[in-house]
């Protein structure tokens, strides 16, 4: 009993909190072109030339960084390089900056605009630093695990070489929160490393199998992935640049909050 009215006073207290905090704005990029086609809820746009068909469809957005699913097909003869690393976006930004009115002492604001190019996040880079945090994460559990280890070791000598002797009360309760604080520490060490791994794990399938991967398309293949790019604060329409071989494909977005 006593444990459920924690609970119930752990998530009351997060009710309470959670509703002090605002959520961050969504946003959503809808394509300019009228010639659009709907797939399983998703707005693909097409363009193709130089034997290049490239489809792109906006997924989503979640912080602060936007999904895109986009189609390649090769119908040519020779075979074209995709480069998900090089797909960028040329964004139109737009803010209200706060400025001094000087006639009236109070604060003012005035529009700002400026230009920005942001590049999609590599797939490769991603795996290669998923793998040196997961390698990273190994050496610290196999620390942590060491020094456990040894603790447990000197805890057992310690014992045995007070065998015979009489402890006082005070003795046998720091010995008793000894080992309780290293049985602690071993399981935090375990569900850490459990927690990290399945992070990792997850993360380097997504990379790995639902993302746009760098790929030589030969004559009548294709292939199909996410995109992942971050939003640029105040893009309201971006440009999608997806280039495909010697070809340079331009779709237009436009970005608003939902």
């Amino acid at each position: 009993m006593k444990h459920l009215l924690v609970l119930a006073g752990a998530a009351a207290i997060s009710f309470v909190l959670g509703g002090c905090v605002e959520p961050e704005a969504l946003y959503r990029a809808t394509p300019v072109a009228k010639d659009t086609v709907w797939y399983s809820g998703s707005e693909f746009v097409t363009q193709t030339k130089d034997s290049v068909t490239v489809s792109v469809a906006f997924e989503n957005e979640l912080n602060g960084v936007m999904t895109y699913y986009v189609v390649i097909g090769n119908i040519g003869s020779a075979p074209v390089l995709v480069s998900p690393e090089q797909i960028h976006y040329d964004g139109d930004c737009y803010s209200l900056r706060e400025v001094d009115d000087y006639n009236t002492g109070d604060i003012a604001y005035e529009p700002e605009s400026w230009k920005d190019t942001v590049y999609a996040l590599d797939p490769e880079k991603q795996l290669q630093g998923l793998d040196v945090q997961m390698a990273q994460a190994n050496a610290t559990y196999a620390t942590n695990s060491g020094l456990s280890a040894a603790a447990g070791l000197l805890q057992i000598v310690g014992d045995v070489a007070t065998i015979g002797q009489n402890k006082t009360r005070e003795q046998l309760r720091q010995e008793n929160r000894s080992s309780r604080e290293l049985e602690k520490s071993q399981e935090e060490n375990n569900l850490n490393y459990s927690l990290q791994s399945a992070s990792f794990a997850a993360q380097r399938a997504y990379w790995q199998n639902a993302a746009l991967r760098k790929t030589t398309l030969f004559s009548s293949s294709a292939v199909g992935g996410k995109v992942r790019i971050p939003l640029s604060k105040g893009t309201t329409k971006m440009y999608l640049i997806i280039p495909v071989g010697m070809s340079r494909f331009s779709f237009e977005f436009d970005v608003h909050p939902l």
